[in-house]
């Protein structure tokens, strides 16, 4: 599966969570993401990068590998919700 495959399945997966939307790019020349912002503040961002899905939390300056789709969700919905709170 390609990146922009993997990216697309990703964006399925969250288009439906509250919060979440897509962004273009966070940074000037950055790639796409996807972005929760409840509050009108990134709080998670989500990329994929070489095959591999990856959370940021901006404010943690935190990274976190999470695989793909499936470890995407569930770690959202371990972890998620710390971030819908704020």
């Amino acid at each position: 599966m390609t990146d922009d495959e993997l990216f697309e399945r990703m964006g399925h997966a969250l288009e439906g969570r509250p919060g979440w939307h897509y962004e273009p790019s966070t940074s000037p020349g950055g790639p796409p993401s996807w972005c929760l912002d409840p509050g009108g503040r990134v709080m998670l961002s989500a990329n994929v990068i070489d095959g591999t899905v990856t959370v940021y939390a901006p404010e943690d300056d935190r990274e976190v590998v999470v695989g793909d789709v499936a470890g995407l969700l569930a770690w959202l919905d371990a972890f998620g919700d710390r971030y819908l709170a704020e």
